[in-house]
């Protein structure tokens, strides 16, 4: 019966790194048609619409002192996030994105340490300063090895920002409830949110079906109904299941994941690239064995 346990938590765990990392490319196809504010739009309410059933079902569970938090971590840990990592790859590749955001944990640490009281050891300020090196490498050098600025990198870092402060939050002011219908209700709240966008702007073209739009538009539904709800559900039963040291391991896989797709779709990937990888890698190896 164990045995049977732990193989389900090996599968869920593997299917969730497959799809969180194939999110970034999913969101490249998506704009070889839509623009990256679309993009991020049809993933939210794709993903609202696939759990909507779940979220009405469970706001009714949520106390009304805690919306206010629920809110936030819709926001920072989904609405907003989605709109930064779109506009980031319109400048950069999405092997490169997928790199940059296993700084999460780079971030929720020192989120953690100013902001929510949290101690931090001298060990893991060795591993902020080995992430800011990785950080340098992928955002401050280009694929010469010359020293080139790309903007669309602290994209990419602000949505990890994000991701921290939603971290420390949830952990703070969430934690007494189930993550399933916090998960559930955040994601409501951001597909809500990002409706707004097509009533702002007047909406945009998505139906018929063409030849230019076809493939876009079936890309950020999948990244919407997979790389969101589907990713939340499943990021819920890991939790659930296992230790939380073996659920922040995700953070390790994403960017192989998303490493190999952005390679199979022709991505150049520099030696530089790597190294900046193997930077942040270390970091986090070194801020989670601290003691």
């Amino acid at each position: 019966m164990e045995k049977s346990k732990g193989l389900i938590v090996y599968i869920f765990y593997a299917i969730l790194v497959l799809t969180w990392g194939s999110s970034f490319i999913l969101m490249k196809i998506g704009m070889e048609y839509y623009t990256p504010a679309q993009v991020a739009t049809i993933r939210q309410v794709s993903a609202l619409i696939a759990l909507a059933g779940f979220a009405v079902f469970n706001i009714r569970k949520i106390p009304v002192n805690k919306l206010g938090y629920v809110l936030l971590t819709a926001a920072l840990g989904m609405f907003i996030p989605a709109y930064l990592f779109c506009y980031a790859e319109a400048g950069m590749s999405s092997a490169i994105a997928g790199i940059l955001n296993a700084l999460t944990p780079v971030f929720t640490l020192v989120l953690g340490a100013l902001f929510f009281k949290q101690q931090i050891l001298r060990m893991q300020l060795v591993g902020l300063a080995i992430g800011i090196i990785g950080i340098a490498l992928l955002v401050l050098v280009n694929a010469k090895g010359q020293l080139d600025v790309n903007h669309f990198g602290f994209f990419v870092i602000l949505a990890t920002i994000c991701y921290g402060l939603n971290i420390n939050i949830v952990k703070t002011y969430l934690s007494d409830l189930n993550p399933l219908h916090v998960t559930t209700v955040a994601v409501m709240f951001a597909g809500l949110a990002s409706l707004l966008y097509p009533l702002i702007t007047g909406g945009f073209h998505i139906w018929p079906l063409t030849a230019q739009n076809k493939i876009p538009l079936i890309a950020s539904i999948t990244l919407g109904v997979f790389g969101t709800a589907m990713a939340q559900l499943l990021f819920y039963q890991v939790i659930k299941r296992s230790s939380p040291v073996f659920t922040s391991s995700i953070v390790f896989a994403l960017p192989v994941v998303a490493v190999f797709w952005g390679v199979f779709d022709g991505e150049t990937i520099m030696a530089w690239h790597y190294v900046g990888m193997a930077f942040i890698a270390s970091a986090i190896i070194v801020i989670k064995r601290a003691k």
